[in-house]
């Protein structure tokens, strides 16, 4: 009987010790919720760098990365093509297959969807920004004074980005919801296929207000925009993740790093997106 008891606790103690190992070192770094301020540092053996370089941009980063390009361009030495859309189907493509070097997502559930499905370097995942939401309106419909005037009939129309895949639309949800007013305006409520969508119907007369990004519209003057108050949604907190197995990892890794860096930083803040770390 203690031969078999010893036998047992000696099973349990070498599989406390293979549990503990799978979860160490650099997979450790790979699992969901762990993210780097050193995305350079964790570079592998046999990762390479790469003239040209591809990434999956959420749409509320359009007008900040193009500002950035040059930079970027010039400090990892490499020519960018950017494809812009929803986080969520940006992933998917992601983990489809689709042959992104780099994933900026506008929150950091679709890089933990990317990590999960393996097709992330290996520390490779950053916090580069927290967004922020903005109300904008049609020509001739006045602002709100307050985010809740948004229940008022007024507003025929309401654009967000589609909640199933774009973080903004969420985010926009909501905040209607802790405001009160989403069973006052469910009805309408129009969806973009992302948050740059969701700006086009307002601009083009199909929606007469919009809760969009307000990197997308920061430009247009304070005036402009109504500033979503941040406590009436979870902050949005975005990240990006290097693509594992393309030869262009390293230069991935460069051009997450500069948006991590007191430049990028700076430039992006430009853009209304709040610091990665406060």
């Amino acid at each position: 009987m203690r031969r078999r008891l010893a036998v047992a606790s000696l099973a349990i103690l070498l599989l406390g010790a293979v549990l503990t190992g799978c979860v160490s070192g650099d997979e450790g770094a790979d699992r969901p919720g762990t993210y780097t301020r050193d995305v350079e540092a964790g570079a592998a053996v046999g990762e390479g760098t790469s003239p040209r370089l591809t990434i999956a941009a959420a749409a509320d980063l359009r007008f900040a990365l193009e500002a950035l390009r040059p930079a970027i361009e010039a400090h990892c030495d490499t020519v960018i093509t950017t494809t812009y859309g929803s986080s969520g189907q940006l992933a998917r493509q992601l983990t489809a297959g689709a042959p992104f070097d780099l994933f900026l997502s506008a929150d950091t559930t679709y890089v933990e969807e990317v990590l999960r499905a393996g097709r992330a370097a290996p520390a490779s995942a950053a916090v580069y920004g927290r967004g922020r939401l903005a109300v904008i309106t049609r020509a001739g419909v006045p602002l709100p004074a307050a985010f809740a005037e948004l229940g008022d009939g007024a507003y025929g129309t309401i654009s967000i980005a589609n909640p199933a895949h774009a973080p903004y639309g969420r985010a926009a949800r909501e905040a209607l919801r802790s405001a009160g007013i989403l069973d006052r305006v469910e009805g309408r409520l129009v969806q973009g296929e992302n948050v740059r969508q969701a700006v086009e119907y307002v601009d083009n007369g199909s929606a007469d207000a919009g809760i969009v990004a307000l990197a997308l519209v920061i430009d247009r003057g304070a005036d402009r925009y109504l500033l979503v108050d941040a406590a009436l949604h979870a902050p949005i907190t975005q990240a990006g993740v290097v693509t594992r197995g393309t030869g262009a990892e390293r230069t991935a890794r460069c051009a997450l790093q500069y948006l991590l860096s007191e430049d990028g930083q700076n430039a992006l803040s430009t853009f209304g997106f709040e610091p990665a770390q406060e």
